[in-house]
């Protein structure tokens, strides 16, 4: 999934962060699952929360901060021993540190928060809810190989007389869950769909779960994935379903649409809250959107979409990046002189530090995964897809844009032959929540569940196939 947090408008649409190894470590059934608590800062509570792993021998997470709108940001467990443990993410200003202690129960953490040199008590505990990739009896957990490594996930069997769908999650890594804000959006659709008699497939992204392949992966190298788990479930488990359906979420819905297209063995796609533009339009929608949102000055609105469209023209041209690169060195200086003086100190020489986060900020644009999400045309794809097709949006959507994509899908359908229904769910995020504004920052704040009409809109188009 593709948003710009709020507190980075001025800089780039996305941050990727470095996991380093763990020094040490205990059993880890005592640290590894979903926690949740808060941080407290001056007498308010800020509330956080984790995903913990333990794969290879190492221990890493991700962290939410819903008030922040910051999401799936990587955590790395630098130290393991015994009951004590530190744990740290990446922020603008340098590591965030947790250092915390189990309690004898193994259900609470509790120490200190740093970042600048300040220190905060945190405590967070863990939540019982375990997700369905662990806890579904009903569900068979698959290996997959494919052409680049295996995909694992989960296969619900539902009628084996009517389809089954194959979920397929945004940008970044995802488990099979789809798991955002503490909200299991793929986890909670697959079982509405069992409950309904649909089979269902859903699988962990690349370097997530036991699931392996391109490391900096483009759009195309997630379709050949696809492909290669649509011809599996086809040959070994047809018994399990009639036909292929593909939902895909955000990005991936453009991925769907590249594996369906020449492809006989897919029979509908859902797009949910897929976009209709290039990833560039969609930034600079997202960009336009949540700064109007936010009271933010036209002029900087027009700084950021310059600065953007720099960046686009240096990626497809492979061109040279000195320019771009010291522009944002000189707004993050600019940034850092903003801070006091005991917070620059704490940042040891501000000349590295400065071309470190440098080089951290536009690692994701010099990736290969984001020149084909800025190049990738998923109308044009769409418009040779000779299947059943649903898009489905969300009304106060701030990642992919409600009335842009679907004005465009609708203009698609009515200038195509191809048989393409888009329907918006009113009041409904990206996630398809319940929403307030739509922002980001409120995802972990509404209810974890669907919106009224999204799953009636699913289950209707499905049982017309």
């Amino acid at each position: 999934m593709v948003f710009i947090p709020s507190r980075m408008l001025k800089i780039l649409f996305v941050l990727f962060f470095a996991l380093s190894p763990v020094l040490h470590a205990q059993q880890s059934a005592d640290i590894v699952g979903n926690w949740s608590g808060s941080i407290t800062v001056n007498g308010q509570e800020l509330g956080i929360e984790f995903v913990f792993n333990y794969n290879q021998g190492e221990f890493d997470g991700t962290i939410d901060i819903p008030q922040q709108a910051a999401y799936n940001l990587p955590v790395e467990f630098t130290y393991v021993e015994a009951d004590s443990m530190v744990f740290q993410f990446q922020t603008g200003t340098g590591a965030a540190v947790f250092m915390g202690r189990l309690n004898e129960s193994n259900d609470e953490i509790s120490g200190l928060f740093e970042q600048l040199g300040t220190r905060f008590p945190f405590s967070i505990i863990r939540q019982n809810q375990v997700s369905v990739s662990q806890s579904d009896s009903s569900g068979t957990n698959l290996v997959i190989p494919t052409e680049s490594g295996q995909r694992s996930g989960t296969l619900l069997q539902g009628d084996s007389q009517k389809p089954i769908v194959i979920l397929i999650t945004g940008s970044g890594s995802q488990d099979r869950d789809e798991n955002v804000a503490g909200f299991r959006v793929f986890g909670e659709l697959s079982e509405a769909l069992l409950d309904s008699g649909y089979s269902s497939f859903r699988y962990d992204d690349i370097g997530v779960g036991e699931s392996t392949g391109v490391e900096d992966a483009t759009l195309q190298d997630l379709a050949d994935d696809l492909k290669d788990i649509i011809e599996y479930l086809a040959s070994n488990h047809v018994e399990t379903f009639n036909d292929i359906v593909l939902l895909g979420h955000s990005q991936g819905g453009g991925v769907a649409a590249l594996a369906a297209s020449g492809n006989e063995l897919v029979d509908g796609i859902i797009f949910m809250a897929a976009p209709f533009f290039g990833g560039d339009e969609i930034i600079n929608q997202q960009i336009r959107a949540i700064s109007e949102a936010q009271n933010v000055s036209e002029s900087v609105v027009e700084q950021n979409l310059e600065y953007q469209a720099r960046i686009y023209e240096v990626v497809r041209n492979n061109g040279d990046w000195a320019e771009v690169e010291e522009d944002l060195y000189e707004r993050l200086e600019e940034q850092m002189n903003m801070l006091s003086e005991q917070q620059r100190e704490s940042l040891g020489d501000m000349d590295a530090f400065i071309r470190s986060q440098v080089s951290r900020q536009l690692a994701a644009a010099k990736t290969d995964w984001f020149r084909s999400f800025i190049e990738l045309d998923p109308a044009e794809v769409v418009k040779t897809l000779q299947i059943p097709l649903l898009a489905i949006f969300g009304e106060k959507d701030m990642q992919v844009i409600n009335e842009p994509n679907r004005e465009a899908a609708d203009s698609l359908a009515e200038n195509s032959e191809i048989d393409l229904n888009t329907v918006t769910i009113p009041e409904a995020n990206h996630l398809f929540q319940q929403a307030n504004t739509g922002m980001p920052g409120e995802y972990g704040m509404l209810e974890k569940r669907f919106a009224e009409g999204f799953l009636g809109a699913i289950l209707e188009w499905l049982s017309g196939l």
